[in-house]
């Protein structure tokens, strides 16, 4: 009757998502820069990185800044598919959430998360009615049953 949460999933790809995709973005800034200094070496004009590096680059440095560059660009689509999936699951997480509350209270409509501490979420509330309820929902983390806490008469499980 209920569809069981993952609370933690959408949270996790959406921070290894970030991690992933600024590294990613600093390892291609460190590509463009040894790309440009190596332009700037073949072209004679060396006095922008004089001090730079002072041993200069092998003769398989330009593979070197390709390997880099595509390092930087797989690190950065990992980032961003990564941060999709977490907020495509996330938007999921809320579907199942509202769903799963209105299947056991019919009287509500809609229900707004505010803040999740572990299983339990704080929300508003809007009943069929048009009323808006602030409450604390805990969900069990294995079956995803919602049980509202507190006095609310106007809300009865359904059985």
């Amino acid at each position: 009757m209920f569809e069981p949460l993952d609370l933690q999933t959408p949270q996790l790809a959406i921070g290894i998502g970030f991690v992933f995709a600024i590294a990613g973005a600093a390892i291609l800034a460190h590509a463009t820069w040894r790309a440009r200094r190596l332009k700037a070496w073949e072209s004679g004009e060396t006095r922008r990185f004089e001090g730079t590096d002072s041993r200069g680059e092998r003769a398989d440095a330009p593979r070197d800044v390709r390997i880099e560059t595509l390092a930087g660009l797989v690190a950065m689509l990992l980032g961003v598919a990564s941060g999709v999936y977490g907020v495509v699951s996330q938007n999921h997480q809320q579907d199942v959430l509202e769903s799963n509350v209105i299947a056991k209270y019919p009287e509500v409509q809609e229900v707004e998360a505010d803040l999740w501490r572990g299983n339990l979420l704080e929300a508003e509330v809007t009943t069929v009615d048009g009323e808006q309820l602030d409450l604390r929902i805990v969900f069990d983390p294995d079956t995803g049953e919602p049980t509202i806490q507190g006095e609310h008469p106007q809300l009865e499980p359904q059985q």
